[in-house]
């Protein structure tokens, strides 16, 4: 038996994360680089973190060697 609360909550979290995904620009969306469905789904889930928690950092995904 599923518990309705999380069913609840794992549907907000999913339509959540595909309204994000359609908001994506075209170019992003059909990207054909090697590992960019990775990076999608990577910025979509920092974007999910930020609403969920407006007050919190963004965590560094990345390295900038400049």
């Amino acid at each position: 038996m599923i518990d309705d609360r999380l069913l609840a909550h794992w549907e907000r979290e999913s339509a959540t994360r595909a309204r994000l995904r359609d908001s994506l620009p075209a170019s992003w969306r059909n990207d054909p680089r090697p590992n960019m469905d990775v990076v999608r789904e990577l910025y979509i889930e920092a974007m999910l973190r930020l609403k969920q928690d407006p007050g919190a950092r963004p965590v560094a995904i990345g390295d900038d060697d400049r």
